[in-house]
């Protein structure tokens, strides 16, 4: 009975199935019937591939995104439609909006190279990028700029640039060059060794890295640089480091050794290594403190340089008269010192300031007593003996006697008025093949005047700037003596400065702007008879504002052109015609680089004539090399 009933059961099922195939199979014959597009397709043919689950957070649209970040993290079915209209594609927007990709600021060492299209700049010590980099680093070598070499015959840029980047492609050929060349050449122009600090500034103070390299690289720079403001920045970097790696004394004694002046950091380390520990402080860095520490010299002091054969001389007196040698005690007090970057992209607040404690040795000057003795015998024993010029038998020498008779009206005794060409050609010198004398013409025509007794003005030992053949000059006669204070120096710039910035071209103008240098300056009276005689050189000036501007912007920090501006707008302050006219601003502020809108600070308008006299006294005095 079982059995009937289970047999039943099977038989309506399959009764059942075959009745439901035939009304597929007939609804499927009708749809064919009906169109000719659509065709059978047997189920079991589809390649249908396993799809992995995948767990997060899914985004379906349904129109195209606008954000093409969304779009790289959707996830959806691989079989979603393709193409345009797609609700899982980017919209046209989208796809015109270029994804940021950053450029990484690259560090090449003393162990790479650096490769452009067909230059190799091997061991440059300098940051590169692959295109403009996120970082903003002015030193950065972006390798897809254009690069123009220089090639012989091309005449070369003096002007410089504030950055890689904004160098023209024949500035990043010469810069280029000169990294290739191992910097063992003078640079060109101030801007390239700048510019090659901002980096090895980032290296040391942001990342944190290669300060030894960075320390030795920056000190085989050092003999290479014309420029004194550089030059002394770039000794208070390398003093800065030295005592954060605090140098070996053999290294810290060498680099020493180099310099004219050490800054005090760097002596202070030295002599930490003896204090306290009861040793006479051995004869080789006691002569370095008294030859190099400005403290210890006494006033008009010669410079000396280190020699063996000065050292020699100098270690039996020391070894007599400090009883073997002087004992130092370290001292109670400390001196901080801290570098602030000339790097305008590394902006460091106080917190963040890296600042460096040592033990101040030169706060007391008592100690040295015994040892500032010593040094005085030592240089009186070894005074050399001045040369007397003796020119009677030198064959070509220059006719002053008769240039001199030339120029002078019977009578007079103005200062006589020439230009740098006269004396030239009086010298033998070949003025045709370039416009601007040599570092070497402008010391001999000046030393050869002053042994024939006449003096040449203005100063001819600017530092950074040019002097053309054609330039005028002033002869005066000696009496009125052969040393130039840097109070002359300064005010003699400074007011030519002024004369070329208000077009000044009348006596009534020069002489009040002559007499208020003394406001500013401590002008002996043989200073304002130099002022008073170089009128025919400042009315008018040789030059436009456009040459001081960039005289000043290639040797000044911003906040140091401000402090000469402002100055220059006192003096003119108490002119009516000048006090107050905000064209003389605007002329200031356009060749200087500065900001027009930018107002004086509070602090600045409460300074006296004297205190701003002494700080651009200051900030400029590097500028001028004594004669």
């Amino acid at each position: 009975m079982i059995y009937l009933v289970i047999g039943l059961f099977v038989v309506v099922a399959v009764g059942a199935f075959f009745r439901q195939q035939s009304k597929h199979t007939q609804t499927e014959t009708e749809n064919s019937s009906s169109s000719d597009e659509t065709s059978v397709t047997d189920p079991s043919s589809l390649d249908l591939p396993d799809e992995e689950v995948v767990e997060g957070n899914f985004i379906l649209s349904a129109k195209p995104v606008t954000d093409p970040d969304i779009a790289s993290g959707a996830t959806y079915s691989a079989h979603a439609p393709a193409g345009e209209e797609s609700p899982y594609g980017l919209s046209p927007e989208a796809k015109s909006k270029p994804k940021a990709q950053a450029n990484l600021l690259r560090w090449c060492g003393r162990s790479g190279n650096i490769q452009l299209d067909n230059i190799t700049v091997p061991n440059p010590v300098a940051y590169w990028s692959n295109g403009e980099c996120a970082t903003p680093e002015p030193s950065c070598i972006d390798i897809t700029l254009p690069v123009e070499f220089p090639k012989q015959g091309d005449t070369l840029p003096a002007d410089g640039a504030e950055s890689y980047a904004a160098m023209t492609p024949l500035q990043r050929g010469i810069y280029l060059t000169w990294l290739a060349g191992a910097r063992i050449q003078p640079p060109l122009h101030i801007c390239y060794p700048t510019i090659w600090l901002y980096g090895i500034e980032r290296r040391t103070i942001v990342d944190k890295l290669d300060l030894g390299i960075c320390i030795s690289e920056a000190f085989r720079l050092l003999p290479l640089l014309r420029w004194e403001i550089l030059s002394d920045n770039l000794i208070n970097f390398i003093t800065w480091l030295a005592i954060k790696i605090w140098l070996p004394d053999e290294d810290l004694l060498s680099l020493c050794k180099r310099l004219n002046f050490v800054p005090e950091g760097l002596l202070d380390i030295l002599l930490n290594s003896y204090a306290n520990s009861m040793l006479p402080l051995p004869s080789a860095v006691a002569f370095t403190i008294m030859r190099t520490c400005k403290k210890l010299h006494r006033e008009g002091e010669a410079v000396i340089s280190h020699s063996d054969e000065a050292l020699q001389k100098f270690t039996p007196i020391y070894k007599d008269l400090c009883k073997g040698g002087l004992i130092l005690m370290k001292p109670q007090n400390t001196l901080k010192i801290s570098y602030t970057p000339s790097n305008p992209s590394i902006s460091l607040g106080k917190k963040d300031a890296d600042t460096v404690e040592i033990p101040n040795f030169f706060e007391d000057l008592g100690i040295f007593k015994n040892l500032v003795d010593t040094w005085e015998v030592f240089l009186t024993a070894n005074k050399p003996s001045e040369p007397v010029p003796d020119l009677s038998n030198i064959a070509e020498r220059p006719d002053f006697a008769g240039f001199i008779e030339q120029l002078r009206p019977e009578g007079s005794d103005l200062p006589l008025l020439a230009t740098l060409n006269d004396i030239g050609k009086l010298m033998k010198f070949d003025t045709s093949q370039t416009s601007k004398l040599t570092g070497k013409e402008r010391k001999a025509i000046v030393e050869t005047a002053q042994v024939e007794g006449w003096q040449i003005l203005p100063d001819l030992g600017i530092s950074g700037r040019e002097y053309n053949w054609d330039d005028k000059i002033l002869l005066t006669e000696l009496k009125l003596g052969t040393q130039l204070s840097q109070s002359y120096r300064v005010a003699s710039f400074i007011l030519e400065f002024i004369c070329a910035s208000i077009a000044a071209d009348e006596d009534r103008v020069f002489e009040p702007l002559r007499q208020r240098m003394n406001d500013y300056f401590k002008l002996t009276e043989d200073d304002n008879i130099r002022l008073e005689a170089q009128k025919p050189l400042n009315l008018p000036t040789q030059y436009g504002p456009d040459y001081y501007g960039e005289f000043l912007c290639s040797w000044l920090s911003e906040d140091e052109r401000k402090s000469v501006k402002y100055l220059v707008l006192d003096v003119l302050s108490f002119m009516p015609e000048f006090g107050n006219n905000p064209e003389i601003n605007s002329i200031l502020c356009e060749f200087m680089k500065l900001r027009e809108d930018e107002e004086i600070p509070a602090s600045e308008m409460s300074k006296s004539s004297s205190d701003r006299g002494t700080e651009v006294l200051k900030l400029m005095t590097l500028l001028f090399k004594n004669a």
